[in-house]
């Protein structure tokens, strides 16, 4: 079977309290612009563990993939890319900047997110979800015996968190 290359980045969206964690740009195009903490995934780990780990680095914060929030795809010019979203209990810590990318980590009621500057209209909808109407696609592990972990989302579990 032939292999497709694609550009596939993820985001960790973390909820608590009525509130969204978000990081602002440090450099490049979208300097000074707000969105979840996000990057690329390493060809050495899987999309879950890329999530987590870009949550730790640009915020300091552990977490733990409970579901799948969003899908984002395109077709760019050097080929289709892939955006996964997931839903991460982050797991109780003061968070903070410590990156190069990062200038500013900060939690966000929903009526605070319409004052940002986002890097996109797909984060800004992303955390508007996640403050409103979290709908996740359950995580659970492989059900085939394999090797090597996997993931599987299944569509017909969902469930919605009331935020107060």
């Amino acid at each position: 079977m032939p292999q497709l290359l694609c550009d596939l980045g993820v985001a960790a969206r973390v909820v608590r309290g009525g509130k969204i964690l978000l990081v602002q740009e440090a450099t490049g195009r979208h300097q000074g612009r707000w969105g979840l903490p996000k990057g690329h995934v390493e060809a050495d780990e899987s999309p879950e563990t890329a999530a987590i780990r870009e949550l730790f680095e640009e915020t300091g914060l552990n977490g733990t993939v409970i579901g799948l929030a969003g899908v984002r795809t395109a077709l760019r010019t050097n080929g289709p890319a892939v955006f996964l979203c997931y839903e991460v209990d982050g797991h109780e810590g003061s968070v903070n900047a410590e990156s190069n990318e990062i200038s500013s980590v900060s939690w966000f009621t929903l009526s605070e997110l319409t004052t940002l500057d986002w890097v996109s209209e797909t984060m800004h909808q992303l955390a508007i979800d996640g403050l409103t109407h979290q709908a996740v696609i359950l995580h659970q592990k492989g059900l085939t015996p394999r090797s090597g972990p996997y993931a599987v989302y299944r569509s017909g579990v969902s469930r919605t968190r009331v935020i107060r």
